[in-house]
């Protein structure tokens, strides 16, 4: 099982595309309690849950960290080393197989060798490029980029009307989606 699951598990969620959580739930069917912050996105379970962490250098060191509370976005661990924000890493449950990347998005010092690390996962954006003929030269280099969260349908893809520039002679102006003569989608990964 990877971290995201585990961490989704541990939350009750099996979706991987469930929105957050606008309610406070002051229990967990597990017994643990939940808490969400100011600007919280979604509620978070004090689950405690044993992670490694590295910066995925060779040969691979890893710090053995525990969690102060679990959500389906980061996490919150103890470590003893400084991270500084903004590093990419890697983090991996304890028992598990799977590592999963995410981002440093702040560092807390508690003690002199104790730190909070605030960890960001990535998650994946679903980018599409819409490709038309250029009203102007005629050529099929006319095209408009986009992304979302979620899986655009085709009929969705094509119901649309795009902002397009043509990369031969530089037109630019609006084409509807039924008119698109390629589309081309792929998956990247966002903190």
């Amino acid at each position: 099982m990877s971290l995201l699951g585990a961490f989704r598990e541990s939350l009750g969620s099996s979706s991987p595309a469930r929105p957050a959580r606008r309610l406070r739930r002051p229990d967990l069917a597990n017994g643990q309690s939940s808490s969400r912050g100011a600007g919280r996105r979604e509620d978070r379970s004090k689950q405690k849950l044993k992670l490694w962490l590295s910066r995925g250098e060779e040969p691979m060191f890893g710090e053995l960290t525990s969690t102060e509370n679990v959500s389906s976005c980061g996490v919150r661990v103890r470590t003893e080393l400084s991270w500084k924000p903004g590093t990419h890493v890697f983090v991996r449950p304890s028992r598990g197989k799977v590592w999963t990347r995410a981002r440093v998005a702040y560092c807390q010092r508690l003690e002199p060798k104790t730190h909070a690390l605030g960890l960001e996962f990535y998650r994946a954006a679903h980018r599409y490029n819409v490709t038309f003929r250029c009203v102007n030269c005629g050529r099929h280099e006319a095209s408009a980029n986009f992304r979302s969260d979620q899986p655009e349908r085709q009929d969705q893809i094509k119901a649309r009307i795009y902002r397009v520039q043509c990369a031969g002679c530089g037109w630019k102006g609006e084409a509807c989606g039924f008119s698109a003569v390629r589309i081309l989608r792929y998956k990247s990964r966002e903190a």
